[in-house]
């Protein structure tokens, strides 16, 4: 399959490599039908982002239609499309059982998806804790609005929330780009 890899500092290159297999019993494999580049991954390009691995294939913004799931999967099932989610977590640790999904302590925990283990910008990706990470897409939501739910509209959201805001509190948007505009 073509997968969108980072090579080195400045240097990404797409690459023919093998269809992901699953490798636990929570994880699922995902057809991406479609992704997005976030600003992040042009982080991993730039080299800002010291822990991302070369000869990941890059990649957190997609939706897809699951392939295959493992044995302890229980939330989906083949033919499902999905979003995936940006962050993945075990749901069991300290910081997931407080809602710090980012801080999993679990090797493929929080950011792992396309810095630590081969990401979306694919044809196909396993994601690990499935039951955590893949959310289902309603018949009435076409792909290209599903996208913006995985980061752009979760991290939007999730900003406003830390941020404690109340009706009729002013605010500073930092930059309007598409996350900018969620927060809003």
């Amino acid at each position: 399959m073509l997968a969108y890899t980072y090579i080195e500092h400045g240097k990404f290159e797409l690459q023919d490599k093998p269809k992901p297999v699953l490798l636990h019993d929570r994880d699922a494999i995902v057809r991406v039908t479609l992704g997005s580049i976030c600003t992040s991954d042009l982080h991993i390009k730039h080299g800002s982002v010291p822990r991302a691995v070369p000869g990941i294939t890059v990649g957190h913004e997609m939706v897809g239609i699951v392939e295959e799931v493992g044995a302890a999967v229980t939330t989906v099932k083949p033919g499902d499309r999905v979003t995936v989610n940006v962050e993945t977590f075990c749901g069991e640790c300290f910081f997931c059982q407080n809602g710090w999904v980012n801080n999993c302590t679990d090797p493929n925990g929080g950011w792992a998806l396309g810095c630590r283990i081969d990401g979306g910008q694919a044809e196909y990706v396993r994601v690990p804790y499935a039951d955590q990470g893949l959310n289902q897409i309603p018949d009435s939501v076409t792909d290209e609005q599903a996208l913006l739910v995985g980061n752009v509209l979760a991290t939007g959201y999730w900003a406003a929330q830390i941020s404690e805001i109340k009706p009729q509190d002013t605010v500073l948007i930092i930059g309007m780009g598409l996350t900018g505009i969620c927060a809003l």
